[in-house]
């Protein structure tokens, strides 16, 4: 499965990734905010193999990993990805980018990428996310793909062994079909797109 948008293929991971993927898995400063990493070279090699024909060939499939692809490089810069719930109208968002490829606009597409896959080809009701509230860049791509920010959740998220504190807190987003959907007209009819 794949997904293209104006610069950049969101497709199926491969090993052949590897490189690009533990550039910036790899990199504190760009998953100081996730929930993995920095990876070790095993660890980058392990994820890249658990993205199997398994998984991909289930039926009903539960999780869809993306490679964000640029079209002019070839370069994998980051990942997004759907987790489904069991009802299969709901997903989780997840999504990381090499902070060298940040500001210029690919998180957002990517995102709004991966909204169309869950909302128009996969027919989801509801797409949501947590994310660390120290996380600005991907608040503000948050934002601007139309999610609502629906409260903030004490002491949810982990923490790294190097923080001051064991857990931090986090801000929940979501975006209904609807909601979506209202947006696209919008844009059709010539309104405002959300910013890149």
């Amino acid at each position: 499965m794949e997904k293209e948008t104006a610069r950049l293929l969101l497709r199926e991971f491969s090993p052949d990734d590897f490189e690009d993927v533990h550039a910036y898995s790899s990199d504190y400063e760009t998953v100081k905010h996730m929930m993995f990493g920095p990876n070790t070279p095993e660890q980058t090699r392990d994820y890249l193999e658990k993205q199997c024909p398994e998984e991909r060939d289930a039926s009903p499939r539960m999780h869809y990993n993306f490679a964000i692809q640029r079209r002019d490089t070839g370069r994998v810069i980051g990942g997004v990805s759907l987790h489904l719930n069991w009802r299969r109208d709901d997903a989780v968002l997840g999504a990381v980018l090499n902070r060298h490829e940040t500001g210029k606009g690919f998180m957002t597409e990517a995102m709004r990428g991966i909204l169309a896959l869950a909302f128009e080809e996969l027919g989801l009701h509801r797409v949501h996310a947590v994310c660390d509230v120290e996380n600005s860049a991907i608040i503000r791509v948050m934002e601007k793909c139309g999610l609502w920010r629906e409260g903030r959740m004490l002491r949810r998220g982990k923490a790294r062994p190097e923080a001051k504190e064991p857990y931090f807190d986090q801000f929940g987003y979501a975006i209904l079909k609807e909601k979506w959907q209202a947006n696209q007209e919008e844009t059709k009819r010539g309104g405002k797109e959300y910013e890149a």
